[in-house]
């Protein structure tokens, strides 16, 4: 996912190198480059886990339903909100 942002890799560049030690070897900063990409990996990973399992409870219609209900409420208490200090 961050692979492909520009941004990323000067943050990285930036953020790293304070964790390392002068004078260590390089391959101290690679690797904890590579600690940093496992742990978004494994992040993202669990991310999607999650959101699979509550997908399957989102796609019932009695959820769906108590969702647009709540959604609807909270819109039309904004509007009145707004109708209400605006005036």
């Amino acid at each position: 996912m961050n692979l492909a942002n520009p941004k990323l890799a000067v943050f990285a560049i930036s953020f790293l190198p304070q964790f390392v030690a002068p004078g260590s070897p390089r391959w101290a900063l690679v690797a904890l480059a590579a600690l940093w990409v496992v742990v978004d990996t494994v992040w993202y990973l669990l991310i999607v886990a999650l959101l699979t399992r509550i997908l399957g409870w989102l796609r019932r219609s009695v959820v769906r339903r108590r969702l647009e209900r709540v959604s609807g409420a909270v819109l039309i208490g904004l509007g009145v909100r707004l109708a209400v200090e605006s005036a």
